[in-house]
């Protein structure tokens, strides 16, 4: 993706009508965009087409609009803020005109109205690229709205923290199936499924009930003939494309227990004061006491947070140790100890439902720890 072209733009000023506007009002708004450093929002002009982008970690958009008269190659930033303004700005009497007003502000004029707006940065990060298509499912829009929002719809009455339990999507056998499980809601798990033609199988975890989101804001969905495209990227690939007539949603696979429970374990340290280097979306590592705490996620019917902590270094596994091992296992409940690649581990695992005691029962652990600090010193 190429930064800014200040000339592109200033010799192809760009029509834009108020049905595009009110478009791309509608895309911001399913995707809740916010200027801020976790979305972006630019056109890119190529080849006589307008691509507008909505870019986040957890997805990226593509509206292809039509712009007749479109010349270069460039790309051109925007605020949220400036789509929304447009809408109220825009007519439907006039086509507005996106122009560069100076070296660092664009405007766009409306009839009598005008907007300058100065430019933003452009750091599109990286986009997600489909290293091949191994699976695909054509369904109804409609219909698959409808499946969407029966899936992702909540037992009644709960607090969802976050985005809630991530869907799991299976493709196969002229069908499309999401799963979601709400136990760690004290709720049971529910399954939908639509008929698709489909091509191939896969399951993955994504954020594909974006896509409701999307299908909902338009009366297309009305429109029973109106189709989208799965494609689904091998086993081992990076994730999922859903393809409508004029725009195209990207969804890298993610990690459903790091997407459900990362955060929370991550906000409770912070909120108690602990400093932690992160290891990937699943573990990260502290000091509580002077001794290194390990919290790692592990997932199951039971997802549990895994607070871990090395007792000893260099030690040979031995008939004494293995004997000590189990007296210590008796007399400390609720912490497990064992010897692995010649070190001594004691190890306690957090039910994730109960991730605000992750401070307490790290404390717990390395006081524990500490205290086994001299009879380890016999081992």
């Amino acid at each position: 993706m190429s930064p800014f072209n200040r000339t592109g733009l200033g010799a192809n000023p760009q029509s834009i009508s108020f049905d595009e506007w009110w478009r791309m009002w509608h895309f911001v708004n399913a995707f809740e965009a916010k200027d801020s450093q976790f979305f972006r929002v630019w056109i890119e002009v190529a080849g006589g087409r307008r691509v507008w982008h909505i870019s986040s970690p957890r997805f990226h958009f593509e509206f292809c609009a039509v712009a007749e008269g479109a010349s270069g190659t460039f790309t051109v930033p925007l605020p949220v803020r400036v789509i929304h303004a447009m809408t109220d700005i825009a007519t439907t009497g006039f086509e507005s005109t996106l122009a560069l007003a100076d070296n660092d502000s664009l405007t766009v004029t409306s009839g009598d109205a005008s907007l300058v707006f100065d430019i933003p940065a452009h750091h599109p990060g990286t986009s997600v690229v489909l290293d091949s298509v191994d699976c695909t499912a054509v369904v109804s829009a409609k219909r698959l709205a409808d499946v969407l929002d029966a899936a992702r719809t909540p037992p009644v009455g709960i607090d969802i923290i976050g985005y809630g339990p991530p869907l799991w999507c299976v493709i196969g056998d002229g069908r499309i199936t999401f799963h979601s499980d709400w136990s760690s809601y004290d709720h049971g798990r529910a399954t939908v499924s639509v008929e698709a033609e489909t091509r191939g199988e896969s399951q993955f975890h994504s954020a594909v009930s974006l896509v409701a989101k999307v299908l909902r804001d338009f009366t297309i969905v009305d429109e029973g003939d109106e189709t989208v495209t799965f494609e689904v990227d091998g086993p081992t690939g990076s994730g999922c494309r859903v393809v409508a007539s004029d725009w195209i949603l990207t969804c890298p696979f993610i990690d459903p227990v790091a997407q459900e429970w990362g955060g929370m374990m991550r906000r409770e340290l912070i909120s108690a004061g602990h400093e932690y280097q992160r290891d990937g979306e699943r573990a990260v590592e502290f000091l509580v006491d002077g001794v290194q705490v390990r919290a790692q996620l592990h997932g199951g019917r039971h997802p549990v947070c895994r607070l871990s902590a090395i007792v000893a270094r260099n030690v040979a596994s031995s008939e004494f140790l293995l004997s000590e091992l189990n007296d210590w296992n008796m007399s400390h409940a609720g912490m497990k100890f064992w010897w692995e690649a010649g070190k001594v581990v004691a190890v306690v695992d957090l039910d994730s439902n109960h991730m605000s005691d992750i401070s307490d029962e790290s404390i717990r652990l390395a006081a524990v720890v500490s205290n086994l600090a001299a009879p380890t010193s016999c081992l």
